[in-house]
This record gives C-alpha cells, structure tokens and sequence, in this order.
C-alpha cells in the first residue's frame, strides 16, 4: 500500500487543488490540548534556546477579562476574553528587575482582588531574602507598580480570601508546605502566623500512596512493571494551590516531578484556610497519563466569568531539554460531597470550552475521536530516524522531520477510508532550528488538503500568509468534511529549522461500529504493598485501545490510564493508597466511539 501511495503522490504538483476556499470556523467553540500558545524559548538545562517551553501557570480573571502566567516563556504573560484565543503582554521597565529574572520568570505567585492583579517572583537567586511584590489596576497596558516585599519563597502561591492576604510555598524533596499571613497594605508578615501544613517525604518507601513513585523514573503509561520495588527518588512536591468552594479550601501540591508523565496534583481539604488539611482518598486529583501527551501538575483551578472551574496545567514533553513543557487546560467539577474532580479522560481530544455556565463531563463524552492513529504515512523526503511514520503514533515525544525548512516539503497521511473530519490539530516540532535566527523568522505557514484518493486534492486550509507561531495549531472547521487521505505542505518554517511535525492529528468519526465490551477483567491487588494493582483483561477486536479507569468509590472513578493500543491486555498501576479499597472498569475506544466496561470492586 506504501509503494502504491507513494507512485500516487508523486503524480501531482504540490501546489495545485480543486478549491482555495478556507473552512476554518469563523468562531472556535472547541480546543485540544496542549493549547496553541506560541511559547517562549525558554528552559532549564540547556544553553541553547532549541525548544519551547511554558509551566506553572496561573491563570486569574481580572475586570472580565483573563490573565496568564508562566514559567520561562516570553518573559511577559497573556491575555483573552474567551481562554481560546490569547494575546502577549509586557512588564513595564520600571518592575523589570522586580518581575524577571534577566528575561524570564519562574512559578510567580498571582491573585487578583477587585482592583489589582498582584505578583510576586519566585526569583532562582538564592542570595535574595526578600523579593518585591508588584500590582496592576490596569494590566491589559501592562502597567505595574512595586507596592511591598514579601520573603523569598520556592513556588509561592498568593491566596486572597475576605480581604486577607495568605502565602503558601514550598519547593523539593526537602521543603515541607508552610503558610503565613499577611498584612494587605503593607506586606509585612503577620507575627506568629507562620506555620507547617504538610511535612515534607524523607523517604519514598515510607509514602503511604504510589503516586509519589517515579520522579525521572517513570516516563510511560504502561512502565510501572518494571520499577516495582526499585523505586528509590524522593518525590519533588511542589507548586502549592488554593480554592475556596462552599466554604471549604482545598489545597493542592504537585507530585512526583515535572519531567514525567505521571506529574499529578494531589489535593487536601480543610474547614480553615490555615491549618487542618486533610489529604483525599480520591487522590491524585487530576493525573492524565497515556494518549499523545501527559501530565497534568503544578496547576492552578479558577473560575471563569460564567462560575465554571477550570485548571490550567503543566504538560510534560522533554525532547529537547528535560523541563520542555506545554500548558494544557481542563474543565473541574465540585460534586455534592465536596469532592473535586479535574476532568482529564482523553484529554488530548477536542473538547468544547462554551461561553456560558455548563455543567463539566470527561472530555469524552463530546464525541470527536481520533482518526489519526498509526495511519500509514509518506513525506517528501524524510530524516533518519525520524520516519513519517512518528507523527502519526499518537506521542509527543517522537517526531518525522524532512530534510529540509523548504517551502513545497509534505506529509500525507492515508485514513484507510473515507472518514468525517471536524477539527485537526498541527503539533509542529523544532528540528535544527537555528537559535540566533531573527525573531522575525519564528512562526509557522502551510496549506492543508484533503483528497479521496490520493491524486486530485482540494485544498482545506491556506495559512500561506501567517506570520505567528502556532505550535500546537488547532483547526476547527466550519462544517464537516469527509475523505481518505489529508496532506500538509510547508510555506514557512520557524527559526530557519527542518519541517517537522510532532504529530498530526485528525478528529471526527469513522464510521465503525464501536468496540465491543472488555470481559474477563481481573484485579489483584498487591497484598505485600498495597499501592500495586495487576489489571487483566480480554482482548478486544475493533479497539483502537483502552481506558483504564478506578476510584475509591463505584460513583466516583476519576482516575483513568490511557493504553492507546489494543495489544496491551495488562497494566500495573502503581499510584493506589494504601487502605483504600478501590474500584475499576475498563472501556475500549475507537474511531468512531467509547464503549463502557463494568465496574468490579476489589
């Protein structure tokens, strides 16, 4: 089939098609993570600026509009109206030195209160006591003041509730949570309000719950197996979060670190803002591991205008530079028992972000699936070891790369079949970009076609005039389209590198009848160590994978491991609580839907 595609291709000229009308929606209702920011050239371990990179982010909503920042991107922070579509702003010179580190920031403390946005630096200069507290009535123009100084803290997070200002930090293997209040107009620390909220790990065999393993051990979903019993790395907790919900606070830490799939958020609940925190028996809070990219820790949960919760998180890519990260943003709920739950099941795929008050569901349920995966693919002309093949395996961390930046490079991809296309997202990938290029130079152009056989194409898309970079583009089309093969050519590509493409992927239906029921699943729960669970289950013909989905009660199974092939019929999960009884279902998806399993119990 490869052969015969290929003498397909190559009888047509690149640039010609039946049809130069655009079908981008003229308003996007929908987004996929990770989210199409144009991210800075920002990271922690290399010299050379070779990758994007963004973490940590907060994300406040001050005077109907939203605000983000994060770490060691652009050196500024963005704003929206609708958390889709965001603009870059800029320090004031005159708070440079109190905003950034040289030309960058790392996990920055931000609130808002009616009439400013506050931010404090989580400056790496270790020789700094104190670091300055800086606010804005009007950021949008980006002016900011210096209005006190509050002590250096790892990670800090600014909690404003009834008019008081509380700071919660803490940063590593060695730094428990600490709180301290204070004073709203000055800064200064209230006397005696210092204190510890949770102590932090010595050692990572005496962590009562799994999901601490793995810090720069664990990298996929399904490579827990091979750590049982060797996991020796104290977890990194870090990047403290507080929310108020019907008079209860929970607090949130991320665990076990950054540069891992697994990087949750585990969150505590207390009756008071200062003390009490209970860690949940529904833990982590929001993990997402498997699919094209994972990770979802040092996150921040906000309400948007229309009162529903969301959180904005780190995503973990690491090609590049360990710390290479994306943001990604899901939608949370708070149940009736106060429970609360980041809604991360496949979610990497479409789902719809509506500009008013809805009620959250998994990201599943909006029903655009992807067509994309393991397709057979061809390029005009392709690096070793970077085969066509790898943008369309449904993982970040691999990638197909021509042989050049040249405009009139391609990538096809055959769907096997004519299938309904919605939306498509472009993950472009840095190959040998050159860091001194212009800044000028930094930003994506291509045209899209699709064709029903491989030899007549129409043009979907024309982005031949953009001129920002979109590393993540996300295409939204006006109405459906339905075809057998979509093509990508290259007009420009950023910072005089190689086009390349993470992965292409393209959602919608495939007119399959859906997988049937998993059967047979069987539990055993590790006796010797409770935080181990082995997970058998039948093969399913017609799946394309499985979700792996448990909690500790029979309503509440929000944790969920993607295994995106449909070989897989085991899974040991690592992350379980030790005394928690839990309970576990196993779904199958494929192109064209989601089919429930049955929920067991232990």
């Amino acid at each position: 089939m490869k052969n015969i595609l290929f003498v397909l291709l190559s009888s047509f000229v690149l640039s010609s098609c039946s049809s130069s009308e655009n079908k981008v929606a003229e308003k996007q209702t929908t987004f996929c993570n990770p989210m199409n920011l144009d991210y800075g050239w920002g990271c922690f371990q290399t010299k050379q600026k070779k990758a994007r990179s963004a973490a940590d982010p907060v994300v406040v909503l001050f005077k109907g509009k939203y605000y983000m920042f994060t770490t060691m991107d652009i050196g500024g922070y963005r704003v929206s109206d609708d958390l889709i579509t965001w603009k870059n702003l800029y320090f004031n010179p005159e708070v440079h030195a109190s905003a950034l580190d040289i030309d960058h920031y790392v996990a920055p403390a931000v609130a808002a209160d009616d009439n400013y946005v506050y931010f404090v630096n989580f400056t790496r200069d270790r020789t700094k006591k104190t670091v300055d507290v800086i606010r804005s009535a009007d950021p949008e123009n980006g002016k900011w003041e210096k209005c006190g100084e509050v002590r250096r803290m790892a990670d800090p997070c600014l909690f404003i509730d009834n008019g008081r200002f509380y700071f919660y930090y803490g940063l590593g293997g060695t730094q428990s949570t600490t709180f301290f209040e204070v004073d709203p107009a000055t800064f200064k620390e209230i006397e005696g309000s210092k204190k510890v909220l949770r102590e932090y790990v010595t050692d990572v065999n005496q962590c009562k719950s799994g999901y601490q393993f793995g810090r720069r051990e664990l990298y996929d979903e399904i490579d827990a197996s091979a750590w049982q019993g060797k996991f020796s790395k104290v977890p990194c907790p870090e990047g403290a979060w507080v929310v108020k919900n019907n008079n209860k606070y929970y607090l949130q830490y991320a665990t076990p670190g950054t540069i891992c799939n697994w990087y949750c958020d585990v969150v505590l609940e207390s009756d008071s803002v200062n003390g009490g925190f209970v860690e949940q028996p529904y833990n982590p809070v929001s993990l997402k591991v498997g699919g094209f990219i994972g990770g979802a820790g040092h996150s921040c949960v906000f309400k948007d205008k229309y009162e529903n919760w969301w959180q904005v998180t780190s995503m973990w890519i690491g090609n590049h530079d360990e710390f290479e990260r994306r943001i990604g943003l899901f939608p949370v709920s708070f149940d009736e028992k106060g429970r609360m739950r980041t809604h991360t099941v496949l979610g990497d795929y479409p789902m719809q972000l509506p500009q008013k008050k809805f009620t959250p569901q998994d990201i599943s349920a909006f029903g655009w699936m992807l067509q994309s995966q393991n397709k057979k693919s061809m390029a005009s002309s392709s690096l070793s070891g970077f085969e066509p093949e790898k943008a369309a395996d449904e993982n970040v961390r691999t990638w197909w790369s021509a042989t050049s930046g040249n405009a009139g490079e391609y990538f096809v991809m055959d769907l096997g079949k004519k299938v309904r296309i919605n939306s498509i997202q472009i993950n472009f990938a840095e190959q040998d970009i050159n860091p001194t290029a212009p800044k000028e130079t930094d930003y994506h152009a291509y045209k899209l076609y699709i064709s029903d056989n491989g030899k007549d194409w129409e043009q979907l898309v024309d982005k031949s005039k953009n001129m920002v970079a979109i590393p993540h583009e996300y295409i939204e089309l006006s109405e459906p389209v339905e075809t057998s093969f979509i093509k990508i050519e290259n007009v420009h590509t950023p910072k005089e590198g190689k086009f390349a493409l993470l992965d292409l992927r393209v959602f919608g239906f495939g007119y399959s009848e859906k997988p049937e029921l998993v059967k047979n699943l069987l539990v055993q729960r590790n006796k010797e160590d409770e935080r181990y669970a082995s997970l058998t289950w039948d093969k399913v013909s017609g799946a394309d994978g499985y979700l792996v989905r448990f909690g500790y009660q029979p309503d509440f199974l929000n944790q969920c491991i993607q295994v995106k092939d449909s070989e897989t019929t085991d899974l040991l999960i690592h992350i379980l609580t030790k005394g928690v009884k839990y309970h576990y279902r196993v779904d199958t998806y494929n192109d064209s839907g989601i089919t429930e399993g049955v929920v067991i119990s232990e």
